[in-house]
């Protein structure tokens, strides 16, 4: 098994020659460690040798945020504490899927989706009830036929045909056997649930609002934007605006800005193509730091409309 950094190493190695664009950086405050940009998929990736490592909150956290950056979380390991992880298996930990390297390098690269997923009690797979049953009805077989063949329940392959539940890898390749067909589907790690509404922070975060977040937050609010405040990540607030996500960093004094945070930060608008901005109380006339946009309170009590704030942003990112 290879050493942390051995293993950090690789996966810059598998990012690099196999992503069509992305960024990394592995620093251990935050809840991801590089997103990845497939084109009409985005990635957040967090990197565990064991992914029982991962802690709850940061799962929490790439729960949270990945719907409204519009990415699909995953994490990246090759154990769990008891045992090795599978090439080609998808596995979870929380409400989040786990995979091998080697398995993400194959998605990248062939476009290759899982067919197993382990769960307690065994390891499965998704099969596809509509065809199921059109297999089945083809071959005149009753739900009892087939349940007496398998030596299933009818209530089993009744869910089967649902989707409700699914068979594990054993018993999903008898019934392609039985039936003719081919049912076992691909497993869709890159599904990516769309939010409606931006997800409220948990009681964590909310009772450490600063002053400079309580006022961005309802200035924006008052301006029509629904803003969410993170932790663990690179930035500090999430605002989407009407085709992209605003990701701000809030800092007062503006002076003890973190270089690497925002040099990371702007990277990820970069791959992402999101706007970035740092948000401040200060009083400075500084412009950009970093190429990031600076935007004051006082111009933001100034703003009217939605469309000012939005072109204050853009004119500035391209000063």
């Amino acid at each position: 098994m290879p050493t942390k950094q051995q293993y950090l190493d690789e996966v810059k190695e598998v990012l690099h020659s196999s992503a069509r664009e992305h960024t990394t950086s592995f620093d251990q405050e935050y809840c991801f460690d590089g997103i990845i940009d497939e084109g009409a998929t985005r990635i957040a990736i967090k990197i565990s040798l064991t992914i029982d490592n991962v802690e709850t909150h940061s799962l929490e956290e790439l729960s949270r945020i990945c719907p409204i950056l519009k990415c699909t979380p995953l994490i990246i390991g090759e154990r769990t504490r008891k045992r090795g992880l599978q090439d080609g298996v998808v596995h979870t930990r929380g409400s989040i899927s786990a995979i091998t390297l080697e398995t993400l390098r194959r998605l990248l690269e062939e476009g290759t989706l899982p067919l197993i997923v382990a769960k307690k009690g065994g390891i499965y797979s998704i099969v596809n009830g509509q065809k199921l049953k059109a297999a089945r009805e083809a071959l005149h077989f009753s739900r009892g036929d087939v349940a007496d063949e398998m030596g299933l329940s009818r209530r089993a392959v009744y869910e089967y045909e649902r989707g409700t539940i699914s068979p594990t890898i054993d018993v999903a390749l008898r019934l392609e056997k039985l039936l003719k067909a081919n049912l076992i589907e691909p497993i869709n790690l890159l599904k990516c649930d769309s939010v409606s509404e931006v997800s409220s922070p948990t009681s964590e975060i909310a009772g450490k609002q600063t002053h400079l977040a309580k006022k961005a937050l309802e200035i924006l609010s008052r301006l029509g934007f629904h803003s969410t405040l993170t932790h663990d990540t690179p930035f500090d607030m999430l605002t989407p605006l009407r085709k992209q996500v605003l990701l701000s960093y809030l800092k007062h004094p503006l002076e003890r800005f973190d270089e690497e945070r925002l040099i990371f930060l702007a990277k990820l608008a970069d791959v992402l193509d999101e706007e970035p901005a740092i948000i401040t109380s200060d009083h400075s006339s500084v412009e950009t730091i970093n190429g990031i946009p600076v935007v004051y309170l006082k111009e933001l009590l100034e703003i009217e409309n939605p469309k000012e704030f939005i072109a204050l942003i853009r004119n500035r990112r391209g000063a």
